[in-house]
């Protein structure tokens, strides 16, 4: 799980939701309907400041953007990139697979899952959520 803000994206959130240096932005996904996940390019944000439950944080101007612990399951496995879209005016979503990477053990033939540094999750556990 990764998280991209690009330049164009903080600038946006910025002069759009009156943020200064210190202050964070949750990043939640929607769902269409009860068990339906769609990783579109709209998605929920929302000014809060409270770190506690982040599991995952990104900087960039002085901003905190952030996914919490209990929304960790719609970007697990995924690069999330946030980019600002001139067309609509508004943040753009793109989702992409994180590249699973193997190691193998000098003790075993068989590869065994790499640990993901900013969860702890190994990627048997991201491959159940998809």
């Amino acid at each position: 799980m990764k998280l991209i803000i690009t330049t164009a994206a903080s600038q946006w959130f910025q002069q759009h939701l009156n943020l200064t240096r210190g202050q964070g932005v949750k990043l939640f996904g929607k769902t269409v309907q009860p068990h339906h996940v769609a990783h579109t390019p709209d998605q929920g944000f929302a000014v809060e400041d409270d770190l506690a439950d982040a599991v995952l944080t990104t900087s960039r101007d002085g901003i905190n953007y952030y996914i919490n612990f209990a929304d960790e399951w719609f970007f697990s496995g995924l690069v999330t990139t946030v980019d600002y879209q001139s067309g609509t005016d508004q943040p753009r979503f793109t989702f992409t697979k994180e590249q699973s990477t193997m190691t193998t053990t000098p003790t075993s033939d068989s590869p065994t899952p790499a640990t993901d540094a900013s969860t702890a999750a190994s990627q048997k556990f991201e491959d159940y959520w998809e």
